[in-house]
């Protein structure tokens, strides 16, 4: 069996002797084996990971909101019209001292006065039907409401009466109809046994017919030539043949009670005759057309026209039949059916003035009713839900009042406060809503105090209260910070670089003349404080999906993640609610 071992004496050997011939290069050899040997180690040893650790401790907590706040104030007041219009007057210039309320620029204002004088019309005739309602109906209304009501009752009576009269016209026009339909059945019984016997007659005939053309078309000699040379000539007849049979098939001859009965079975008969005497004279032409041939010669082809010329010839006897029959009918019903006919007129004009009648009885009632009950309204006095309703459309029309006067005061730009005039941008004559007019105004510098404005996101404005204190550094003004007190919260957004916003506006604690408007610098506002709480760095509070927040920490050299409570939280520190102690050992962040 072959070992390793005489193989190692020899590289042993050979290696010492190596070593003994070449110091030198066995040096160098075991150096580089020894750097590519920690090399490799270096390479392919586990990484630990760098922590960075911070203690859980107790403090002061201060949340804050920051952002860049920006100096103004109501001094510099930029006034312009609300509306367009062309200017009428001006009444004051540049440098002059105003006062508060004091009429500045008016545009041409008719129409708005106008407006304001329809809407105080409205509101004084709204006053008069409040007091008209309050006061009560006067005698002599009450008195008229009532022979309204008289006059209401007594065409009600008369329209009753029509309707009388013409429920017994309808009546005897009834009975005077069935009368005759009924002299008509019995006279004209024995037309009405001729004309089914001649239907019955008629239509067996016409059944014969087609039976004797499909005995002629039986042979397959016949219908293969049809096929071959007359094609679109026999799918028509075919067609047309079908259609006549379904008929001939579908019909009975049923429906004798009356002459009006008789009449339509005889019409639907002729129809059903004409289709075969139709479909006949087609199977005639159709075997007229065919060409000579040894197997259907000429005594063959005018044997068949022979057969189908007397069968079309029977078809129109039968159909001659049919309409002697149908004129017979109609001759000895004539006078039958004219009479009829006029009855049937006054019957239906006494039925349209019955319902005519029934028609006014219900609009007269509907009338009566609304006028007792507005008689009964007048003498009862107005309710205090109308006297609501009322005054509610006096406090409407008094609203279109105030509406008018806001529009008319639109036209009128008046100084919001104590001040000086410092532009004018306006002359007299001028139409506002020009476009190279759309940047003048009347500015004038008052005397409200100097205040901070601020936009904050979405995510910051929550934490936003009145009266919360704060601060700025002004970039004028590099190291002194200026106390401020929030005094102002816009409850709608503003886009700012196309962002969504809200502006809140503080005033200065002190007083500060130094200051101009256009001044920036960062402002914060406190929105929270907690004293000796427990705090974590912020960045150790993990969300965790389904787990609430958890923190990481560092027991005996190992991970583990711990749920927590947190509070109040600020850029750096997280308040701790509950679970961690203080000294315990965070870990804020692992790098790999």
């Amino acid at each position: 069996m072959w070992t390793p071992l005489p193989l190692l004496r020899h590289v042993w050997a050979s290696l010492k002797s190596f070593i003994w011939r070449h110091p030198i290069w066995a040096v160098v050899l075991g150096i580089f084996t020894l750097l590519f040997g920690l090399l490799l180690w270096y390479i392919f040893s586990p990484v630990q990971p760098e922590m960075i650790t911070e203690a859980v401790r107790r403090g002061d907590l201060i949340q804050k909101v920051e952002a860049v706040g920006n100096i103004t104030s109501d001094r510099d007041v930029n006034m312009k019209f609300p509306v367009t219009g062309i200017v009428a007057s001006m009444s004051v210039k540049e440098g002059d001292r105003v006062t508060a309320g004091q009429e500045l620029a008016k545009l041409r204002n008719e129409s708005y006065a106008a407006d304001l004088a329809s809407a105080a019309a409205q509101y004084r005739q709204a006053q008069a039907n409040y007091q008209e309602l309050e006061e009560g109906t006067r005698p002599e209304d009450l008195a008229i409401a009532e022979a309204e009501v008289a006059n209401k009752r007594a065409a009600l009576e008369a329209v009753k009466a029509d309707l009388q009269s013409a429920e017994e016209k309808l009546r005897t026009s009834e009975e005077k109809l069935t009368a005759i339909k009924a002299e008509a059945t019995i006279n004209l019984a024995g037309y009405l046994v001729t004309s089914s016997s001649t239907c019955a007659q008629q239509i067996s005939l016409t059944r014969t017919a087609l039976m004797t053309l499909d005995d002629v078309f039986a042979s397959s000699i016949i219908t293969d030539m049809a096929k071959q040379y007359r094609t679109t000539s026999y799918s028509i007849f075919r067609a047309n043949w079908t259609s006549a049979q379904t008929a001939i098939d579908a019909f009975t001859c049923t429906g004798f009670t009356t002459y009006t009965d008789s009449l339509a079975s005889l019409q639907r008969a002729t129809v059903v005759i004409t289709q075969t005497t139709n479909v006949l004279q087609e199977a005639y032409a159709l075997i007229s057309d065919l060409p000579i041939t040894t197997a259907f010669d000429t005594s063959v082809r005018e044997t068949h026209k022979s057969t189908l010329s007397t069968e079309r010839a029977n078809a129109q006897s039968a159909l001659s039949e049919i309409n002697a029959a149908v004129k017979s009918l109609q001759d000895a019903s004539t006078g039958y059916t004219a009479d009829i006919a006029t009855e049937e007129n006054t019957y239906a004009a006494a039925k349209a003035s019955k319902q005519t009648a029934q028609s006014a009885i219900l609009t007269y009632e509907t009338a009566l009713r609304t006028q007792e009950a507005q008689l009964a309204l007048s003498k009862a006095g107005p309710r205090d839900t109308q006297l609501s309703a009322s005054r509610a459309s006096m406090n409407a029309a008094a609203a279109s009042v105030a509406r008018a006067k806001a529009k008319l005061e639109d036209t009128i730009i008046r100084a919001p406060a104590d001040g000086v005039i410092t532009k004018v941008d306006f002359k007299e004559g001028e139409f506002t809503g020009d476009p190279d007019n759309a940047s003048h105004s009347i500015t004038m510098l008052g005397s409200s105090p100097f205040r901070v404005e601020m936009f904050l996101s979405e995510v910051d404005i929550p934490k936003i209260l009145f009266s919360q204190s704060g601060s700025i550094e002004l970039d004028a003004f590099p190291g002194v910070n200026y106390a401020l007190s929030v005094t102002s919260i816009e409850p709608g957004p503003t886009k700012v670089d196309g962002v969504s916003k809200y502006r809140v506006s503080l005033s200065f604690v002190h007083p500060h003349d130094e200051f101009k408007i256009g001044m920036t610098g960062d402002a914060e506002i406190v929105t929270g404080e907690r004293k000796d709480v427990l705090l974590a760095p912020v960045r150790s509070v993990i969300q965790k999906n389904g787990s609430g927040k958890i923190v990481r920490i560092l027991e005996n050299g190992k991970v583990v993640e711990k749920p927590v409570e947190t509070g109040m939280e600020s850029d750096t520190d997280a308040e701790i609610i509950s679970g961690l102690t203080e000294g315990e050992t965070v870990v804020v962040l692992i790098k790999q």
